[in-house]
């Protein structure tokens, strides 16, 4: 029997979570060797298959590394962006013998950082004319309909090219939830939970769940208690959908100011905190915070550990403080124009 060769992936993920990407990749790719790290990317080859490879939850997209080239600041480079894809040997993301000689639709999406003189949709065009040029049956497709995506990143001058192996329906788990207004993202919800360590007969909860991403992310492994509500009537009736296969997930409608659970029951909590002007008056923060940790403090187990996020810095470690509580940063993200940080607090 032929053995699998090596392939070297680069799996995307939000900036920020690229350690817990890594860390992820280690544990559940037992052959993996990790290649290079970069800002929202991460290279890594492996033997094991492509659905164990899609297997990993914290990565936004999957794709097969094709190969790199030099590549010139100016539009009079694309030619020999051009020439490079015309003789990219493609032969170990796809089957040629499947695809060379059919009508096949394709597109390449471009990126560029740098100081370049030519626009991303400039890289496209020239990448896909290189294509064209190998594969003279092959169309350029649209967003709604093609067999094949390609993703050409120039970073300064360097370009990188791959071939897309998960659709735009990966990070959010198929389609199959609903999400409220500021909903986290499945894959960074994932990327929270694994980065709190699961355990397997923890109390878990999460306060603050809205849709219930955080919720039903933490149900991929097993759990002691798995507690989520909110005080939005609309979530909870959305997150309740979202968990309704979930056997022993509990959502409830609460204020996180007054929980309905006993004291010292709480193992671990990890939690989207209620921040940005979209959600709540920047005046309410601070004393929304300093109820919510009291009453967290309350419901906690001794050792226990709280993964908080928000972009409120000040108010979340004056309320820590005024507590005693040890508060650390441990991540700090970049999510939709804010950069909001991941902070660890001890019990």
């Amino acid at each position: 029997m032929k053995a699998q060769s090596e392939t070297v992936y680069m799996a995307t993920m939000l900036a920020g979570v690229e350690p817990i990407v890594v860390d992820e990749i280690r544990s559940k790719i037992g052959d993996a060797q990790i290649v290079e790290i970069r800002r929202g990317k991460v290279f890594f080859s492996s033997k094991h298959s492509v659905s164990q490879v899609k297997s990993l939850r914290t990565v936004d997209n999957l794709y097969i590394y094709i190969g790199r080239f030099p590549v010139g600041p100016h539009k009079i480079h694309l030619k020999d962006l051009e020439e490079n894809m015309r003789r990219m040997d493609i032969s170990k993301a796809i089957d040629l013998d499947k695809y060379r000689h059919r009508n096949v639709t394709f597109a390449v999406n471009a990126s560029r950082s740098g100081k370049q003189t030519y626009s991303r949709f400039d890289l496209s065009e020239a990448a896909n004319r290189g294509l064209q040029k190998q594969f003279p049956t092959w169309t350029v497709g649209t967003p709604d309909h093609r067999e094949l995506e390609f993703r050409l990143d120039v970073t300064d001058d360097q370009a990188v090219f791959c071939y897309r192996l998960t659709d735009s329906a990966f990070r959010f788990r198929g389609g199959q939830r609903m999400f409220s207004p500021a909903a986290l993202r499945p894959t960074v919800a994932h990327a929270l939970v694994w980065h709190s360590r699961p355990d397997h007969d923890e109390f878990f909860l999460d306060p603050f769940c809205g849709s219930g991403t955080i919720i039903a992310e933490r149900a991929y492994y097993p759990f002691g208690k798995l507690y989520g509500g909110d005080i939005s009537e609309d979530a909870v009736e959305v997150a309740k959908q979202n968990v309704a296969n979930i056997d022993g997930a509990v959502i409830s409608r609460w204020d996180a100011r007054h929980l309905p659970l006993d004291q010292g029951t709480v193992d671990k909590v990890v939690s989207n905190l209620p921040f940005g002007e979209q959600i709540l008056d920047p005046s309410e923060i601070y004393d929304l915070y300093l109820k919510f940790v009291k009453e967290l403090k309350r419901v906690m187990k001794p050792n226990g550990s709280a993964f908080l996020m928000t972009d409120k810095v000040k108010e979340l470690l004056r309320v820590t403080d005024k507590f005693g509580l040890e508060c650390y940063v441990e991540l700090e993200l970049s999510l939709k124009g804010l950069h909001p940080k991941v902070f660890k607090v001890n019990f």
